[in-house]
């Protein structure tokens, strides 16, 4: 699985609801989140550098956004490992421009 950190150059986001892509990911990071020194959480903390963004549609309430990251190629499979990024409750969401940090970050498989 992901270990404390992860790097990945792949990335979509779409609003299911609309089959529409919305914005594509260029480079993103993945940092396991601390709640202290001792307690490793199992969330993330997702940056990510993104290509293009229709800031409108990502901001409005009507849509949900989801967010799809694409890891190295599984070693069985060959084929590459995706995820759906999924933000637990009281989580932060923060697009700026051409950047989008999000807190409390779960994976799931896509």
């Amino acid at each position: 699985m992901i270990g404390n950190s992860v790097r990945g150059k792949e990335g979509v986001i779409r609003i299911v609801e609309l089959g529409a892509v919305i914005g594509q990911i260029s480079a993103w990071t993945l940092h396991r989140e601390h709640k202290n020194e001792e307690e490793i959480l199992k969330t993330f903390r997702f940056t990510g550098t993104l290509k293009y963004i229709n800031p409108a549609l990502f901001s409005d309430p009507d849509y949900e956004p989801v967010i799809f990251i694409t890891t190295d190629r599984n070693r069985r499979t060959k084929k590459p490992n995706q995820y759906r990024l999924e933000q637990v409750q009281g989580a932060t969401r923060n697009l700026n421009g051409h950047s989008l940090l999000m807190t409390g970050v779960e994976l799931c498989p896509a």
